[in-house]
């Protein structure tokens, strides 16, 4: 019998929107047509813990919309939702959060990251240094895209002391019923977090960023590395309720 202080409940909150060309979601399919994404945070609540995955976007998005307008013109502007009024809405103030972690990081999950002032930051420690602080090759976005300035020197010094690295390369547990496990495919910051609830098994992921990414075998189209996506798909295909990342399917669940 499962513990209840080993099972969560999950809040799937949206926390932005854009739509981008076909093949960034679907590995060189749909030409001249376009998919909409959703970004997501997870709150995970039980008797001891108020965890979440993704803080949202960052208030300032005049650097990202500048270059997803280079990208694919004005149809692919950010446009972020409150992240402190949706949790408000599920009854939670941002003081009440004790844990924050990303798949992946980027300025998208790390915006909100401030205003969590109680929370352990957890992070993979490959995703960070790889990333982050020491690249091994020159990326194809500069880094304020993956994590804005001031939330980068707010990490390093005045939270620093609430940072917990991990290596994920083996599953890690944060917690009972709470583990995580590096997947790269997106990002050398992706990971998969699978969590237990009474309703059974969630993994959440950027691995893929839509349903049909997983079900048809169909690695994402701004992949790293597309053989990273169809490992992780066939990993973790049937072990329970596969949540896509950016799939708007998913706005709004309960489990």
């Amino acid at each position: 019998m499962t513990a209840e202080n080993d099972t969560f409940s999950i809040n799937v909150i949206k926390t932005g929107e854009s739509e981008v060309p076909a093949p960034e979601v679907y590995w060189m399919e749909g030409w001249n047509e376009w998919e909409k994404l959703s970004f997501h945070a997870l709150l995970l609540r039980n008797s001891n813990m108020n965890f979440l995955i993704n803080t949202g976007l960052p208030s300032d998005l005049t650097e990202r919309n500048k270059a997803m307008v280079d990208f694919g013109g004005e149809r692919c502007i950010f446009k972020p939702s409150d992240i402190s009024k949706e949790l408000n809405h599920l009854g939670v103030e941002p003081s009440e959060v004790n844990g924050i972690a990303f798949t992946p990081l980027q300025d998208y999950t790390t915006g909100g990251i401030q205003l969590f002032r109680n929370a352990k930051i957890y992070m993979d420690r490959k995703g960070w240094t790889e990333d982050i602080v020491a690249p091994s090759v020159r990326k194809h976005q500069p880094r304020n895209m993956f994590i804005p300035e001031q939330n980068l020197k707010y990490l390093m010094f005045d939270a620093w002391n609430r940072v917990v690295l991990f290596d994920s390369l083996f599953p890690y547990s944060i917690a009972p019923g709470l583990t995580v496990m590096w997947v790269g495919c997106h990002h050398r910051s992706s990971l998969a977090f699978q969590i237990s609830t009474r309703s059974g098994n969630v993994i959440f992921s950027d691995c893929s960023f839509k349903r049909r990414n997983l079900e048809a075998n169909i690695p994402i189209g701004i992949a790293e590395n597309t053989l990273e996506c169809l490992d992780t798909y066939s990993r973790f295909r049937g072990k329970g309720t596969f949540l896509s990342a950016y799939d708007p399917e998913i706005d709004g669940l309960e489990f």
